[in-house]
């Protein structure tokens, strides 16, 4: 099976942690473990594991009886998140959000004019956002007036996915073995409950803005089941761990 990068450096960070005892860590591994376990005997060992696929932390951190899941994230990519349109519709459907706005979306996913993909002719992305401009900023507003709504969105983005039954991550890592940006849960949940995002025009739920995974835009589709996906991306997501660490507490 292939392996991608990000992939190659979770194991790296598996190898830098596990068994070692935390006075032996380097010193990227030591504050990491630190930050979230607290003050440690440097005697205590420290354990490490990848988590399966499909689920949002890509690996483990045990001290003691205590363990944590880790998201991680390198490099310069932004997408946080990734699934079905349908399956998507289908949660916002389910919190009540109105038929209007569901159509917005499908109507935005597909790009052709229709909502199911069956059009004809695919738009780029400046001719769809012109045409639903109007139908977008209802979208946002809809999508973006209730704090909680938002909150548990993200939730779904970034530490849970969208199956009930994963596995939470506690943290999310941006960075490799030498240097990396640690946030926890409750950092970001304080960050994006006192943050506002209505200067955004793209269509969005707090920081966090939507795309087709593949518009396929006046080509083939080559891969069917990547234009029913949609893509969720946080803009500047390296900057915005890096304030989120620095400003709150958790």
């Amino acid at each position: 099976m292939h392996k991608n990068i990000g992939f190659y450096k979770e194991e790296g960070m598996i190898r830098l942690l596990n068994g070692k005892k935390v006075k032996d860590l380097s010193n990227n591994a030591k504050h990491f473990v630190q930050e979230m376990f607290g003050h440690l005997d440097p005697e205590e060992v420290v354990h490490a594991e990848l988590v399966g696929d499909y689920m949002k932390p890509d690996f483990s951190v045990t001290v003691g009886e205590e363990t944590h899941y880790v998201s991680m994230k390198s490099g310069a990519s932004d997408v946080v998140h990734q699934e079905y349109i349908k399956d998507f519709v289908k949660y916002l459907r389910d919190l009540g959000v109105p038929n209007r706005v569901l159509r917005t979306l499908l109507y935005y996913h597909y790009g052709d004019g229709t909502i199911d993909g069956a059009g004809r002719r695919r738009m780029e992305y400046q001719e769809i956002a012109h045409r639903l401009a109007d139908e977008i900023k209802n979208a946002n507003r809809v999508l973006n007036e209730k704090k909680e709504f938002v909150m548990a969105f993200i939730r779904r983005a970034v530490w849970k996915g969208s199956k009930e039954e994963n596995l939470e991550a506690d943290y999310i890592y941006h960075g490799d073995e030498d240097y990396g940006i640690l946030v926890s849960r409750t950092q970001m949940e304080k960050h994006c409950k006192r943050r506002s995002w209505d200067y955004m025009e793209n269509l969005h739920i707090g920081p966090i803005l939507m795309r087709p995974h593949a518009r396929y835009v006046g080509k083939a589709v080559k891969r069917p089941k990547s234009r029913e996906r949609i893509e969720f991306y946080w803009p500047r997501l390296s900057s915005d761990l890096d304030y989120i660490s620095s400003r709150y507490d958790g």
